[in-house]
């Protein structure tokens, strides 16, 4: 049972994402995050409304399920004739000269949406994007409450894949950021390193900051899968099958795993790798497949629908994230981790971040130390070598998901993160 629901407090809350065209149906952990909020707290009994940009206008969502029923937010100076018309042509101009983009319109609009719609609610719950101020203004203005749930710093990762924020740029994100955490009442990281980053260079107080990883729903990723859907698909008979599920990024070490996988089939010259995803790491890890000569043994699947993602794992032995080493400490909260563990599925997992509390190694999965693909590749060995011991980790796994990785859990201390915020 639920916080709300045993002292009988139904709340209404907006769940703000300043962001045009977000996809709620998307694999992508925001997408799988945000929809699994917002469900868990109707779940509960609560109001909520997903309150985001529709072009240009601000709409709001009460049901995920029906989408189709949105409602327009009244606009203010943002929505007249006016108005579009300069906005249109100094973005034909900004895109004619690749000036950047600093968000300013949207922002404009988001506040003026929120400020008219957020006095119906009593908490705003926000998804930090870059240069999104509008909500932050729109609550301060209002004196409402607003939840920040930031899930990695977006300038660090910007500056990860090799397009760091300079300029004008650089420094309007740098100041929205810290406008955003500083205004928010409560700031929520997904791990112990996130924390310890937004502490030490944003300066956010410690106190501010929760810490609530990500989540899974243990009744979707049950262990009783079956495996031979997607085995016959990709004409599969009893090979041994690792995977990966996720995006394709630069910092989830696809090209160490490829590499691993190259002295496991030394070992194992019939096992197959199965890449469940897609990005734009993508064209890196595909050359790399075939520089190693491992093109008939890797699958790339591409983007899959997230509720297929069950089959997919059915269908493997031993499940990776093969996270290489990072110039800054790993600060995410995988959600593949924690549908691996529900799903049943014997891990191999880099030993960073928040992976090394929630692995114990030789007790629900084995760890292998960040970029060593020697390493990496050995342990994904012994477990293929061990069907006994891949059964008992999977099985400790799934027992640990259940008990402390469910969505539900997740929303049970949101709801106390509620209740603290409303009494502030």
């Amino acid at each position: 049972m639920s916080l709300g629901q045993a002292s009988g407090e139904k709340w209404r809350i907006a769940y703000a994402v300043q962001s045009v065209g977000v996809d709620l149906a998307a694999t992508t952990g925001p997408a799988v995050l945000i929809r699994h909020t917002i469900q868990g707290l109707r779940q509960g009994g609560h109001q909520v409304s997903l309150l985001t940009l529709q072009g240009r206008a601000v709409v709001g969502v009460d049901d995920l399920a029906r989408p189709e029923e949105s409602w327009k937010a009244p606009a203010g100076l943002s929505g007249t004739r006016p108005f579009k018309a300069v906005e249109s042509g100094l973005r034909r101009l900004q895109s004619e000269l690749a000036l950047p983009y600093l968000g300013l319109f949207d922002s404009l609009r988001f506040y003026e949406g929120a400020r008219r719609v957020l006095s119906h609610y009593q908490l705003c719950h926000e998804y930090h994007t870059l240069f999104g101020l509008g909500a932050a203004l729109a609550c301060r203005r209002l004196n409402i409450p607003r939840v920040l749930t930031v899930d990695a710093d977006l300038l660090l990762e910007s500056a990860l894949v090799g397009r760091p924020l300079r300029g004008l740029q650089g420094a309007m994100a740098t100041w929205a950021t810290r406008l955003s955490f500083h205004s928010a009442t409560t700031l929520i990281c997904v791990s112990d390193a996130a924390r310890r980053h937004f502490v030490s260079r944003w300066g956010v107080a410690p106190e501010k900051i929760a810490v609530i990883p990500n989540g899974v729903d243990p009744a979707i990723f049950a262990p009783a899968g079956d495996p031979r859907p997607v085995r016959a698909r990709l004409g599969l008979d009893g090979e041994p099958v690792v995977i990966f599920v996720g995006g394709f990024q630069p910092w989830h070490g696809l090209e160490l795993l490829v590499e691993a996988f190259a002295r496991v089939v030394q070992k194992w010259p019939d096992a197959k790798l199965l890449l469940v995803g897609d990005g734009p790491a993508r064209p890196g890890v595909e050359a790399k497949i075939a520089g190693s000569g491992l093109a008939k043994a890797v699958f790339i699947t591409g983007y899959v629908a997230h509720d297929s993602i069950p089959g997919w794992l059915a269908a493997a032995d031993v499940a990776v994230a093969p996270y290489p080493s990072l110039p800054q400490e790993l600060w995410f909260s995988p959600l593949k981790l924690y549908e691996y563990m529900a799903a049943g599925k014997a891990i191999v997992a880099s030993a960073a971040g928040q992976i090394a509390e929630v692995i114990e190694h030789g007790h629900n999965g084995l760890l292998a130390p960040p970029g060593d693909g020697a390493q990496l590749a050995q342990a994904i060995v012994d477990l293929l070598d061990d069907p006994a011991g891949r059964r008992r980790l999977g099985s400790n796994a799934r027992q640990q998901a259940v008990a402390q990785h469910s969505w539900a859990a997740s929303t049970r201390r949101l709801e106390a993160l509620y209740r603290a915020a409303l009494l502030t």
